[in-house]
């Protein structure tokens, strides 16, 4: 094997390795250069956020990612990723970047860990061996926009995010995601966080996202993030306010987002549902979505009390 380095992430040196790396992992990725940075640049600071890479032939061949769980108050619970290039996989790379984050996740005290990672035999056998069990998995499907051919309801008003007043997009947004089916809930998303997530997302298109409008308020949200180069695109999220869920808001606002994203070149949106989100999921199907893989959630139990191996190098 060539001379193998672990070191710590160098966000601007390994940006476009990094891209790379997560567009092997999970080919519908929609990802570029800044939105990397931009994501690795606004992850807040109680999360601890930590993560170290492996150097190979001066490429980076495999990461690992350590963090709190910053979206849920008082949780304990960190989320973990390792992530090895498949030409370089089977070489030990992986072990060794594992046992540097768990070392870092027993640093921090977290209880548990929770990996995500698209579904695949040997990403499962990986996680089993090391004490992982899986918890939650996601359907993952795509469509061509160009050939849904339903339009949005014409009775429901619907705006672009472009020309809403954010603090109501922020409002339906927050209150959807809170109800999301997730192993740990979200309970908060303050403000400003919500803003650098969405808004400022370098790929996030308001021309091309749009809330369905019902009393003045922003009812229903369906955000799309788009890479006009690639012609992919990926759907943010669609959620709707309690009170005016079964009225085809959200459903109205996809497709609005659906046919922007037809008009504008893109030819697959692709998404991830929780596989208990019957809702969310009907609708995809409805508009032509199949499915093209899956996400799956572990969870790895009891991390703070194991032997802890030698800390990493820094």
């Amino acid at each position: 094997m060539a001379s193998m380095t672990i070191r710590p992430l160098d966000e601007d040196r390994d940006a476009a390795d990094m891209v790379a790396l997560a567009r092997e992992a999970k080919p519908t990725s929609v990802v570029s250069i800044p939105s990397w940075l931009h994501r690795e640049r606004t992850v807040p600071e109680r999360a601890d956020y930590r993560s170290w890479v492996a150097e190979s032939d001066g490429r980076v061949v495999g990461h690992v990612d350590v963090l709190r769980n910053f979206f849920t108050k008082g949780s304990r619970n960190g989320l973990f990723h390792v992530g090895v290039r498949t030409s370089h996989r089977r070489k030990g790379i992986g072990a060794e970047l594992y046992d540097i984050g768990i070392a870092y996740a027993r640093e921090l005290g977290l209880e548990a860990l929770l990996a995500k990672f698209q579904e695949n035999d040997a990403g499962a056998a990986f996680a089993s061996g090391r004490g992982f069990r899986l918890v939650r998995t996601e359907t993952e499907s795509a469509v061509d926009p160009r050939t849904v051919t339903e339009l949005p309801d014409p009775a429901v008003e619907l705006l672009p995010v472009c020309e809403i007043d954010p603090r109501l997009v922020y409002e339906v947004d927050v209150e959807s995601t809170l109800d999301i089916p997730l192993t740990e809930q979200v309970d908060h998303i303050p403000y400003d966080e919500w803003v650098g997530h969405v808004l400022e997302h370098p790929l996030f298109t308001a021309e091309g996202s749009f809330c369905a409008i019902v009393d003045g308020l922003a009812a229903a949200t369906a955000f799309l993030c788009v890479d006009l180069e690639s012609g992919r695109a990926v759907n943010m999220f669609t959620g709707t306010l309690r009170a005016y869920r079964g009225r085809g808001l959200a459903l109205a606002a996809k497709l609005a987002a659906t046919h922007w994203a037809a008009a504008h070149g893109v030819t697959q949106i692709a998404t991830t549902n929780d596989e208990t989100n019957a809702a969310m999921l009907a609708i995809n199907r409805r508009l032509g979505y199949r499915p093209v893989g899956r996400e799956v959630e572990w969870i790895k139990e009891g991390t703070a009390s194991a032997p802890a191996p030698p800390a990493p190098a820094t």
